[in-house]
């Protein structure tokens, strides 16, 4: 058997795609058929055209082989090695693989956000800018702020990231008002935070709004000035009356006193009759008639109590069968996916129509219950895997259960595989998933590019709209 490649290495930039011929010659003395099928890194976006070659002794065949990397961060950027293992037959002994080298371009996108872009306090507040690498290269962000005259001072720390292809960085965005606001309400103060990605010549704003409430709110100080006046008043009232009492007091001078007698011989007066005998006093009225009954009136069933009256009870907690398969939806109408056809552990869990539901996709869940109230949730296709809020970033991620399999009973994995489900109270069945690792949200990032699935990511809860932070599991 004997095999050529033509050309032996080839590039291709990602979203597109490129091809080379893959010659077979039947060097033996029998009929051979041959099988073809792509191996190597970039085996996932390779195709061969025909798979199988027939050659008759000396007979020479060829098929194309066709590359298209996706335009996403799992093409990286440089040159990447492949073959083409041909397998004869009837001689299976005889295999070979054609090696050749795949060289993907780089492309740079990132989208970068201001988390959340409304900010409040008195003296100071925090936010977050957020730079997500979509390119399939690492990148370098610095961050510049703009402040708001002399009212308002921002600050952004680290001043430069560098993020990998698919991963997010992040830098803490801090504000401090340069004087209090005492009274007279709600301010309103807009800052810029510009992000600059190395070798663009322009960057990228982002405009936020810092929300500076007074210290005490203007009804106090219309409540402080009735209380002023009222305190003057009184204080006036008060004072007058004072005064009067005094005059008059003033006006009659006191008499002189004499002395009483003291010694007197004069016989002192005789007692005087004893009072003649009094008739006695009027009867007192007679108390009222028992009740016939004998028993007391009962007491007003209307009077006095709390009423008992109290709020909406707490939506309760659906239970989970782990044996039983789901599908987990959007706010915004769309299903949580995982690619089967990519690498088994580190793939990417997108949000896709509900339409979107044939193989290699899978769209299928188990709801594991953990202890605790925690959950784990595991594909249909690959059970071992679960749902992972990776640590460097905040994209969602499948990997092997950190505890082995005994962990997807007992618990025992790390906390960034764990969920709790959160009901939301007349959401109709609504819930948010928050990851146990930080407490943020699952969002569905589908309105960022409607045109290309998007990866599910973990934001900080009510830092997007409803819609993409609370999900429907349909058993």
């Amino acid at each position: 058997m004997w095999t050529a490649l033509e050309p032996p290495a080839t590039t291709v930039a990602p979203g597109e795609s490129t091809a080379v011929r893959l010659r077979v010659r039947n060097t033996g003395d029998t009929v051979e058929e041959y099988r073809l099928s792509p191996v190597g890194d970039a085996a996932g976006w390779a195709s061969v055209e025909p798979t199988v070659l027939r050659l008759y002794p000396g007979a020479e065949g060829t098929a194309e082989v066709t590359f298209a990397p996706p335009r996403t961060p799992d093409a990286l950027a440089g040159p990447t090695p492949f073959g083409i293992r041909v397998e004869p037959r009837e001689h299976p002994g005889e295999a070979d693989v054609v090696e050749g080298r795949l060289t993907i371009s780089p492309f740079a996108e990132f989208r970068a956000e201001l988390v959340p872009r409304t900010v409040k306090g008195r003296r100071r507040a925090r936010g977050r800018v957020a730079v997500d690498n979509l390119g399939n290269q690492p990148l370098t962000a610095s961050f510049s702020t703009r402040d708001n005259g002399d009212a308002v001072t921002v600050e952004a720390n680290p001043t430069a990231v560098q993020v990998d292809p698919g991963r997010a960085g992040f830098a803490e965005v801090q504000l401090t008002a340069v004087n209090v606001s005492w009274v007279g309400g709600i301010r309103q103060h807009p800052f810029t935070i510009s992000v600059l990605r190395s070798g663009e010549p322009a960057p990228q704003e982002l405009r936020g709004t810092y929300v500076q409430p007074s210290v005490f709110p203007r009804w106090v100080l219309a409540v402080g000035s009735v209380l002023v006046a009222a305190i003057v008043a009184f204080a006036v009232v008060w004072f007058q009356h004072d005064m009067g009492v005094k005059s008059q007091a003033s006006e009659k001078a006191p008499a002189k006193e004499e002395p009483l007698p003291q010694g007197s011989n004069t016989p002192l007066p005789s007692a005087p009759p004893p009072p003649s005998k009094q008739p006695p006093p009027p009867s007192q009225p007679a108390p009222p008639a028992p009740d016939p009954g004998g028993q007391p009136k009962p007491k007003d069933p209307g009077g006095g109590g709390s009423g008992g009256g109290g709020g909406n009870p707490a939506p309760k907690q659906p239970k989970y069968d782990p044996n039983k398969l789901v599908r987990i939806q959007s706010g915004l109408g769309y299903l949580l996916v995982t690619a089967t056809d990519q690498k088994a552990e580190g793939r990417y869990v997108y949000t896709a129509p509900t339409s979107f539901n044939s193989p290699p996709w899978d769209q299928f869940w188990h709801v594991r219950p953990l202890p605790n109230n925690e959950f784990a949730f595991t594909s249909s296709s690959e059970p071992w895997a679960v749902a992972d809020n990776t640590r460097e970033g905040n994209q969602i991620q499948m990997w092997g259960a950190s505890g082995g399999e005994a962990s997807l009973s007992n618990g025992s994995m790390t906390a960034n595989q764990k969920w709790s489900i959160q009901p939301i109270n007349g959401a109709d069945g609504f819930v948010r998933l928050v990851s146990r690792d930080d407490n943020w949200c699952l969002s569905d990032l589908t309105p960022n590019d409607r045109k290309n699935l998007q990866v599910a990511e973990v934001r900080p809860c009510g830092a997007l709209p409803d819609d993409q932070q609370r999900w429907k599991i349909l058993q």
